[in-house]
């Protein structure tokens, strides 16, 4: 009686444990009938691939398969069996540049998180892949069940699986200087003649915005001062600057210095060195970027300065594309100019 019952507890302990993989589908979502996407070759932009697995147990019955099983799931180039690499990379975390923004930069897509399906034991494994090649590719997955590697590309002679998605990537797209917007706006001013302007970089080829989401330039992770000029000769603007903001800024604190005069006689007359401080709201342009622009009639009391080189730095649209650009400064002529970088 007592070999009966155990032999009871080890048919349900087995039950429900999957013994073999039932289905293993590679799709751009778990319900989705898509089978191919594009996606920009620039090495940030990335396509959502989902791997769908469940599992049989002795009797036939879906299961779900174990945590083990599911982190042992690759990506594979579908030709070849082996791993994503030359230029392609599959990643568990999501980045800023994914093909649902790029679609709809105002809303991002429904995404599977990746659990269990109570309704069906599926399990799913979401993963995020970029190109730095431009190419098209064929991806499969692989997974590790019971010390054997099985690939979704058929070759597994033990548990025959067939299932692909293609990606191609494309060359990004480069844009003429004339297609971006570089627009100054006044914002503050009039005490005492000092002026804060507003320039904003926006891109429209054809009249449609791709939206400006962030810059890289060397060195400073945070605002850049690219422009700075002190006791400079240049009408009504003896102080100068130019600020690029990071895009996250919401306001900008900046002073301004002007004097006071005291005394009633040329020899008694002196003056004080004051400074006016401002709050300049930012970035409040959509797909935008913001330079501040800072003029006052009188220079601070410190060392003369003339740090009016050329400002290289790199923008990033909503795709992860890359732009090099430049800002020329004039303080003689109290001017920002848009360049190619």
């Amino acid at each position: 009686m007592s070999e009966q019952l155990n032999a009871l507890r080890r048919q349900s302990d087995e039950s429900g444990v999957a013994e073999s993989i039932g289905s293993f589908a590679v799709k751009f979502d778990a319900g989705a009938s898509s089978r191919s996407k594009v996606l920009y070759a620039n090495g940030r932009m990335q396509v959502k691939v989902q791997v769908v697995v469940a599992g049989l147990d002795r009797d036939g019955n879906v299961v779900a398969v174990s945590d083990e099983v599911m982190e042992s799931i690759r990506l594979i180039h579908y030709d070849s069996g082996k791993t994503l690499r030359n230029g392609w990379r599959a990643s568990a975390e999501q980045g800023r540049f994914t093909l649902a923004v790029a679609h709809n930069p105002n809303a991002m897509e429904d995404e599977d998180d990746g659990n269990e399906d109570a309704s069906d034991q599926r399990r799913v494994r979401t993963f995020w892949v970029s190109s730095e090649n431009v190419e098209t590719i064929q991806i499969g997955a692989s997974i590790k069940f019971a010390d054997t590697v099985i690939r979704s590309n058929g070759t597994t002679l033990s548990s025959r699986h067939d299932s692909s998605i293609s990606i191609e990537a494309i060359l990004p797209v480069t844009y003429a200087i004339e297609q971006f917007r570089w627009e100054d706006v006044w914002y503050d001013g009039g005490f005492r003649n000092q002026r804060i302007y507003k320039y904003y970089l926006g891109l429209y080829p054809h009249s449609q915005q791709v939206k400006l989401v962030d810059w890289i330039a060397e060195g400073p992770v945070k605002n850049v001062v690219f422009a700075f000029g002190n006791k400079v000769e240049a009408w009504n603007a003896a102080f100068q600057a130019g600020i690029l903001l990071r895009p996250d800024r919401e306001v900008f604190n900046v002073s301004l210095p002007y004097a006071e005069t005291s005394g009633s006689t040329p020899d008694s007359i002196s003056f004080i060195h004051r400074e006016k401080d401002y709050e300049v709201r930012v970035n409040d342009r959509v797909g935008e970027l913001t330079v501040v622009q800072v003029l006052s009639p009188v220079a601070r009391d410190q060392l003369p300065a003339d740090r009016s080189e050329v400002f290289r730095f790199t923008a990033l649209d909503q795709f992860g594309t890359e732009h090099k650009l430049a800002i020329r400064t004039d303080f003689k002529e109290r001017s920002f100019r848009l360049e190619r970088g």
